[in-house]
């Protein structure tokens, strides 16, 4: 299905799934056992562990604007390939640390250069696809993303079997040295003609910022990743330790969850796609937070499983339309800039939500009522999203005749 929907895109887009999917393979290798690594493999403390987490994704802030600024002015071919290119070089190095100083500062340099990568490819797109399109396209992006996904953590599984956890980091950076040869032989640039002459400063971020529905939308994903990070983070920590799951075991959950997205994604974008942006946010956003609520009563990896499905089903549904709204919000000359506002806002989230959550993992006597705690984050927000709707207007929360005919295919 997915490679019937990308015979009509541009060459463009289709390089970009494909090396998506490369990337991701990298991304599935090594998320699964990153924070098992930190803390069985290094020998850290729970907190140091949020601490190296958060350190990936607040280094990540700086380097969204700065990749999204780079795209708009000088290019988007040029960053994604710098972006790429320095990943495979620092992904490597992880296999050198050996204590809590070296991993952080290998981390705060791997964040940096790979933050760069999204805010160029998410402008790509929105110059190659028309707006009618663009759910469908973004979808079909989620979908490469994780079918690289479904295979990491499996390759991943094998390799943890046979050899040392850090072993991992060697094959992650073949793989993203793969994605960058790729995008450096097919992808061509983008960027619109009529950015040349656009001067690009950091008080352009001041612009962004200014435009409220932009902010409030933003500021809202930053709440769903405060506590979605906790599926990386907290989770397989959770999972190990109260729930007897070993790392074969977190990786075939991890790989479920790719699955889920794989098959259900187009699918369920063809359906939510006519219905008010707002409302499927704020039912994404109550899906995954009830799903990261109902592991408090998990018992053992069947029963964890399910609650996994259901924060999946969430983030299926979330994700069907996040990505296009914020492209659909995003002035063309500003575009590169939009999105990697957009980015840093949500790594944000991400971050204050790893360090808040595995030091509260660390704290807490009775860790299961840590999942009562985020679920209540989740579900606190939800009406907010009727407010995005009333300051967004009709023609950002009610989709267009145009984008239902679009999205005929799919169903």
């Amino acid at each position: 299905m997915v490679l019937d929907d990308l015979k009509g895109f541009p060459r463009n887009f289709r390089v970009l799934i494909a090396s998506a999917l490369i990337e991701n393979m990298a991304f599935g290798l090594i998320i699964p056992f990153l924070a098992i690594y930190v803390v069985a493999d290094l020998g850290l403390d729970e907190w140091m562990a949020g601490v190296v987490l958060a350190g990936y994704t607040i280094a990540g802030v700086p380097s969204m604007i700065i990749g999204g600024m780079l795209a708009d002015k000088i290019g988007r071919r040029p960053v994604l390939l710098a972006s790429l290119g320095l990943m495979s070089i620092t992904i490597l190095m992880y296999f050198f640390a050996y204590n809590f100083a070296t991993l952080l500062a290998l981390v705060l340099a791997d964040s940096f250069v790979g933050s760069m990568y999204m805010p160029a490819a998410n402008a790509m797109i929105a110059d190659v696809i028309e707006t009618r399109d663009r759910p469908r396209a973004y979808s079909a992006l989620r979908v490469s993303w994780n079918v690289g996904i479904l295979f990491g953590p499996v390759a991943g599984a094998i390799i943890v079997a046979a050899y040392p956890i850090k072993v991992l980091f060697v094959f992650g950076s073949m793989i993203l040295a793969v994605a960058f040869f790729m995008n450096l032989i097919f992808i061509r640039e983008s960027r619109p003609e009529k950015l040349e002459s656009a001067i690009i400063t950091f008080k352009s971020v001041m612009s962004v910022s200014q435009d409220r529905p932009f902010l409030l939308l933003c500021s809202l994903s930053a709440i769903f990743w405060f506590f979605f990070a906790q599926w990386i983070s907290v989770l397989p920590v959770y999972a190990l330790a109260e729930l007897g799951v070993d790392e074969v075991e977190w990786a075939i959950s991890f790989t479920m969850s790719a699955a889920m997205i794989v098959s259900l994604q187009l699918w369920i974008t063809g359906k939510l796609v006519r219905l008010r942006r707002s409302v499927v946010l704020a039912s994404g956003q109550l899906i995954a937070a009830l799903g990261f609520g109902l592991i408090f009563f998990a018992t053992d990896l069947y029963s964890l499983l399910i609650c996994i499905a259901v924060i999946t089903m969430g983030e299926i549904v979330y994700m069907s339309i996040l990505s296009a709204v914020i492209a659909d919000m995003s002035p063309e000359i500003k575009r590169g800039l939009y999105m990697g506002f957009s980015g840093l806002v949500q790594q944000m989230g991400s971050g204050l939500g790893f360090v808040f959550g595995m030091t509260l993992l660390g704290s807490m006597t009775d860790t299961s009522l840590i999942w009562l705690i985020f679920a209540g984050i989740g579900i606190a927000p939800i009406f907010s999203y009727a407010i995005f709707a009333n300051m967004a207007g009709p023609s950002i929360d009610n989709p267009t005749p145009g984008v239902k005919d679009a999205i005929e295919g799919i169903s």
